[in-house]
């Protein structure tokens, strides 16, 4: 989309089950017992990578489950006419996205997430209006840092205290075209050099990095445009990893969650040359329309899961860091997939059941408005709860599978 778990347990991947019409079958997404199923309580014990898994410190496998903030006014309320703040309010922002975090943590109502994802939107970060969010020509890092002490890091404590994990995105969006050495390039250089030696998240136990978000195309090693061709994967490979090596070389250990070319979309060509320095997964995108078809049908959907990522998830964890469905009439970037039945038609059911099956993919909605009504902290379940939209069954999901715990004393 171009906008946009002291030491105990922690909770499992969100799954859905929701009845909808049959179509035809597919066996292979028959739902599956996931690895670990845990209830947030307290804590953020620090996860690393081992094989394609997620651990904490006791050996368990963990999957996380959470939801996308971006904290900025049109995020926060004002794409739904009420906002929640304005006119670069930090208290205001703060109140507010600190009530989401609050409410979707609160196990008396229901909720058990334990993760967001967040942006560091240039609402903060520019100076002056940029065309859009893929224009880093407006970039002031006075204001960015700014708005990392005064905005991110007091975010990021407040998902510590409600035992929330944070992947954190850099501000803005690829452009359309990426290569190594350009401007946009440099631009997420400067950025991860800084942010990987904050002392406030450099190592933090909550905080973890996403790369950049949705890179379209990539020059190939071939001299060729494009996404999807080894020659592409191999030039993804020597734009991240430079950044990767560099936030290591400033003594970051944090979690590395390394995007896609397609908007996300696709990796296989990261399982023959896949990026180093340890602790290291990979960020995922989907929606239903993803790969020009229509993952509503369970066969589309495993084969583009199969082919384009499947081939990382067999050595690494993933974590789908954008995610969302309902029926065209529900204000959800995906719009037209369902959440359905597993093995049957829809999209939601499927996604749950390619993940449980996979074992260690995390992933979290786009925003709150796809959890909570309008995203208002005092709203009740979105999409009138409507069990063919994705608030509903992440809401049931979500109860089912904290029931049970994973300790580590």
């Amino acid at each position: 989309m171009k906008t946009n778990i002291s030491l105990l347990c922690i909770s499992a991947i969100l799954f859905f089950a929701v009845a909808c019409k049959k179509n035809k079958s597919a066996d292979v997404h028959q739902t599956q017992t996931p690895p670990i199923i845990g209830k947030v309580k307290m804590g953020t014990p620090l996860l690393r990578v081992a094989g394609r898994d997620l651990k904490d410190p006791c050996g368990n496998i963990i999957v996380l489950h959470g939801v996308a903030i971006t904290p900025s006014p049109w995020f926060n309320g004002c794409a739904n006419g009420n906002c929640g703040w304005n006119n670069y309010d930090i208290n205001g922002c703060l109140n507010y996205n600190n009530a989401v975090m609050d409410k979707l943590t609160n196990a008396k109502e229901g909720w058990f997430l334990n993760y967001i994802r967040l942006h560091i939107d240039p609402y903060w970060t520019n100076n002056g209006q940029a065309t859009d969010e893929s224009d880093i020509s407006k970039f002031d890092f006075n204001k960015f840092t700014a708005a990392v002490d005064n905005v991110i890091v007091p975010l990021i404590e407040h998902a510590r205290s409600r035992s929330m994990y944070v992947i954190l995105r850099p501000p803005g969006v690829c452009p359309q075209r990426i290569d190594v050495n350009d401007a946009y390039y440099n631009y997420l250089m400067v950025v991860w050099k800084y942010l990987s030696n904050h002392p406030k998240l450099k190592n933090a136990d909550n905080v973890m990095f996403e790369l950049a978000n949705e890179p379209v195309e990539v020059l190939g090693t071939n001299g060729v445009w494009g996404g999807g061709s080894q020659a592409q994967f191999d030039m993804l490979k020597l734009f991240f990893q430079p950044i990767t090596d560099a936030i290591r070389a400033n003594g970051a250990n944090n979690v590395i969650w390394i995007p896609g070319s397609g908007y996300q979309s696709q990796y296989s060509g990261y399982a023959n040359n896949p990026i180093t320095g340890g602790n290291i997964g990979y960020a995922v995108h989907i929606y239903s329309g993803y790969w020009g078809q229509d993952n509503n049908d369970p066969l589309i959907f495993k084969s583009n899961w199969d082919t384009n990522i499947k081939p990382v998830a067999d050595i690494a964890p993933i974590a789908v860091t954008e995610i969302d469905w309902g029926p065209s009439q529900y204000g959800v970037w995906g719009k037209g997939g369902v959440t359905g039945t597993a093995g049957q038609w829809g999209f939601g059911a499927n996604f749950k059941a390619l993940a449980d099956q996979s074992g260690n993919v995390s992933w979290n909605l786009l925003a709150p408005d796809d959890l909570i009504d309008k995203g208002n902290p005092a709203g009740s379940i979105a999409f009138n709860n409507d069990p063919q939209a994705c608030a509903n069954p992440v809401y049931k999901w979500f109860q089912a599978y904290s029931m049970a715990n994973v300790t580590c004393p």
